[in-house]
C-alpha cells in the first residue's frame, strides 16, 4: 500500500494527456511547475473578467469601429510581451500556432490539379506570407487581427462538396512544413527576455490587450473566432474515418458549451483559457497527426 505522500508523489508529476501531443504535454508539464502559473495566473485572470465587464459597455457606447489605431497598439504590446517577458517555449508555442493554423487550412482546402491562390500580403490570408523574420514585422502587418481573421476567411472558402470530392486527394498529401517558415523572431526573445511568464500567461496578456485596445467589432471578431475549428475537427473526422485510434482522441477536442459550441455565441462570456488549451492545442494535435498518421480508408 502507498501512503499519501507517495501516492501524490506518484500522481502530481504526470499531468500528461494521451489525447495531445509530446510536444504540448511537455510545455504544459513544464509550465505548472513555475512561480508565474501559480502565483500570476489567477490575477490575471481574475483580471481580465474585471476589465471585460467594465470595458464592452463603454465600447459598446464609444467604440464600435476602429478609429485607426488599435491594430497597431495590440500588436506592439504582444510584440514587447514576446521579446521581453515571455520564455521561450511560451514564444515559440505563439510562433508555431501563428504559422500552422494558416497551413491547416490551406490542406483542407487544396484541390486535384488546382494551385493554391497566391497571395503577397504579410501575416494576413490563409494563403499569405507567415515567415517571421522579426517582431518589427508582427507589428507592421497586424498579426494579431488578420491572425483571426483566418478563422472567417476559413468558413468563407469552405465548400464540403468540393472537400469530399477531393478527399481521397487530400488525404495523400500533408500540410506544409512550417519549419520551412522563418522563425527568426524567436532569437529576439532569447537575446532579451527576461524569462518570466508562460503560454497560458501569454494567452492571457494578449487576450486582455485585444479587449482594452479593440474596437467592438475587432473584439467580438477575435474573441469568437472558433467557427474554423468546428471545420478543421470535422474534415479530419472525415480523413480518418477508418481509424478508430485517432476518432477517439478527436472526440476529446468536441465543441465547449461555450464559444465552439455555438454557432455565434457571446463573446462577453468566453473562456480566456480557451483560447490555449482548445483552439492552439487542437492545430497542434491536427498538424501532427496529419503530418506523420496516414490515412486508412474504411472498410465497408
Amino acid at each position: 500500500m502507498y501512503g499519501q505522500g507517495e501516492i501524490l508523489g506518484k500522481l502530481v508529476p504526470m499531468h500528461r494527456f494521451p489525447y495531445i501531443t509530446e510536444y504540448v504535454n511537455d510545455v504544459f508539464a513544464d509550465e505548472k511547475k513555475r512561480l508565474d502559473f501559480i502565483l500570476l495566473r489567477p490575477l490575471l485572470l481574475v483580471s481580465y473578467f474585471f476589465i471585460r465587464t467594465i470595458s464592452f459597455p463603454i465600447k459598446f457606447v464609444l467604440h464600435r469601429n476602429p478609429y485607426g489605431f488599435e491594430f497597431y497598439l495590440i500588436d506592439l504590446f504582444m510584440s514587447l510581451g514576446m521579446k521581453y517577458l515571455a520564455r521561450y517555449d511560451a514564444a515559440e508555442l505563439m510562433l508555431r500556432h501563428v504559422q500552422i493554423e494558416p497551413l491547416l487550412y490551406r490542406y483542407i482546402l487544396i484541390q486535384e490539379g488546382q494551385p493554391h491562390p497566391k497571395d503577397e500580403r504579410k501575416l494576413n490570408g490563409i494563403f499569405g506570407d507567415f515567415g517571421v523574420e522579426d517582431l518589427r514585422t508582427v507589428t507592421k502587418n497586424n498579426l494579431t487581427v488578420g491572425h483571426d481573421l483566418l478563422s472567417y476567411e476559413l468558413i468563407d472558402r469552405f465548400n464540403k462538396q468540393s472537400f469530399l470530392k477531393n478527399l481521397a486527394y487530400i488525404r495523400s498529401q500533408k500540410p506544409e512544413d512550417h519549419e520551412a517558415l522563418s522563425k527568426q523572431a524567436l532569437e529576439e526573445n532569447r537575446k532579451h527576455s527576461w524569462q518570466i511568464l508562460g503560454a497560458t500567461n501569454i494567452v492571457l496578456l494578449i487576450v486582455t490587450t485585444i479587449t482594452i485596445f479593440g474596437d467592438l467589432k475587432t473584439t467580438i471578431n477575435a474573441l469568437n473566432s472558433f467557427g474554423s475549428d468546428s471545420v478543421l475537427l470535422w474534415c479530419l473526422k472525415q480523413i480518418y474515418a477508418g481509424d478508430v485510434e485517432v476518432q477517439i482522441d478527436l472526440d476529446f477536442f468536441m465543441q465547449e458549451v461555450s464559444n465552439r459550441g455555438h454557432y455565434n455565441s457571446s463573446a462577453f462570456f468566453s473562456n480566456p483559457s480557451q483560447y490555449l488549451y482548445y483552439h492552439i492545442v487542437f492545430d497542434e494535435v491536427a498538424y501532427e497527426l496529419l503530418r506523420h498518421r496516414p490515412a486508412r480508408v474504411a472498410c465497408n
